[in-house]
C-alpha cells in the first residue's frame, strides 16, 4: 500500500470512529481489519498528525480571587484563571484565551494600541478571531527580541499578527530591546523613525505587556529565552534587585524601576510617561513561577487591568 492510500485509509478509519461514533468492533466489521489493528491505525493516524485531539476547557473564573486583587492593587479589574492541575502551557492558553475575550469586546474603532511581547501575550493574541475594524493603528512599543527566540511570539511579528487580526496598520519600533550603550540609546531614540514610533506609542489608547521574570529560565524569563542577557547577566540583574520585566525595563519587589545600566539603554517607550498620558495598562501572565513578578508590577501601579492564573495569584494573596 503505498503511502497516499495508506493515509487514505488512515483517515477513513477515524472519521468512522470519531464523526461517525463507531465502536472499534464495528469498525473492524466494516473494514475487514481485527479490532487489535483498528486501534493500531487510530494510534498511527494521530501520531502522524491525520487526528488531531483539541480539548476546549472552560474558562473558569476565580472571581473571589479578582475582587481582592481588585481591591488590594487599586485595579479598574483583574481576571483569574482556575488553573487547576494544569501545567504552565495550558495555563497560558486558558488566560490567553480570556484575555482574547475582554479584548474583542474592547475594541473601537480609530484606537491605538501599544504591543510589547512574550509567550502569554501571544496566546492572547492567537486567540483572537479576526476583527473588522476601522483606522486602528498597532505600534510595537518595546524593542525586538534576540536571536534565539521565536519571533511570533518574542518579537516584531506579533504587532503584525495583531495588525492583521484588527485589519489595522501597525508600526515596528526597529531596534533591539538593549542597546550597546547609554549613548547609543539615546541617540538612536532621537533618530526620526524611532521618535516617530515612540511618539505614536505614547497616544495608546490600550497597551498589551506581558510580564517577565528575572531568571535563567528559557520557559518563564522572555529577556533571557531570546538571548538579549546572558546567564551571567541575569544572575548580576538579581543580585541588584531585580525580579521582573515589565515595558522593557526591570522591576525591584516593590515595582520600583531599577536605577541600573541596563535599564538606561533600554529601546522602548518610557512606562512613567505611559502612565501620565492615561494609557490603559494590561498585563498578563500565567504560573506560580510568575508571581514574584506580577507582585511586583502591581505593587508599582503600574497596571489597569490583569489576566492571570490562581497559581500565580494564590502566593501574592496568602
Amino acid at each position: 500500500m503505498d503511502t497516499e492510500t495508506r493515509r487514505q485509509l488512515l483517515a477513513d478509519i477515524a472519521s468512522f470512529y470519531f464523526v461517525e461514533k463507531k465502536t472499534q468492533a464495528e469498525i473492524a466489521l466494516i473494514s475487514g481489519y481485527s479490532r487489535s489493528a483498528i486501534s493500531r491505525i487510530l494510534t498511527e493516524a494521530e501520531d502522524l498528525g491525520i487526528i488531531e485531539i483539541k480539548i476546549k476547557y472552560p474558562l473558569l473564573r476565580e472571581k473571589e480571587l479578582e475582587r481582592r486583587l481588585q481591591k488590594e492593587f487599586s485595579l479598574e479589574t483583574a481576571y483569574v484563571i482556575n488553573s487547576g492541575l494544569s501545567d504552565y502551557s495550558h495555563n497560558i492558553n486558558l488566560v490567553g484565551r480570556l484575555g482574547a475575550s475582554y479584548f474583542q469586546n474592547n475594541i473601537f474603532d480609530g484606537m491605538v494600541i501599544g504591543i510589547g511581547w512574550g509567550s502569554s501575550l501571544y496566546e492572547l493574541v492567537n486567540a483572537l478571531p479576526f476583527l473588522h475594524k476601522s483606522n486602528i493603528k498597532v505600534v510595537q512599543v518595546i524593542g525586538a527580541s534576540g536571536g534565539k527566540s521565536d519571533t511570533r511570539v518574542d518579537g516584531p511579528d506579533l504587532a503584525a499578527l495583531l495588525a492583521s487580526k484588527l485589519s489595522a496598520s501597525h508600526k515596528f519600533l526597529h531596534s533591539p530591546l538593549f542597546m550597546d550603550s547609554e549613548a547609543a540609546c539615546k541617540s538612536l531614540k532621537d533618530q526620526q523613525q524611532i521618535k516617530t514610533t515612540l511618539e505614536l506609542g505614547y497616544l495608546s489608547d490600550i497597551v498589551l505587556l506581558g510580564i517577565g521574570t528575572i531568571d535563567v529560565d528559557r520557559l518563564y524569563s522572555s529577556i533571557f529565552r531570546s538571548g538579549l542577557i546572558s546567564e551571567q547577566e541575569v544572575k548580576s540583574i538579581k543580585a541588584q534587585g531585580g525580579v521582573a520585566n515589565f515595558c522593557g525595563v526591570i522591576l525591584d519587589e516593590n515595582g520600583i524601576v531599577l536605577d541600573i545600566e541596563l535599564n538606561r539603554r533600554t529601546m522602548a517607550v518610557d512606562i512613567q510617561r505611559l502612565r501620565l498620558n492615561g494609557c490603559k495598562l494590561i498585563g498578563i501572565a500565567a504560573g506560580s513561577q510568575k508571581s514574584q513578578a506580577i507582585n511586583a508590577v502591581l505593587k508599582g501601579n503600574w497596571l489597569d487591568i490583569l489576566f492571570t492564573d490562581s497559581s500565580a495569584v494564590l502566593p501574592i494573596l496568602q
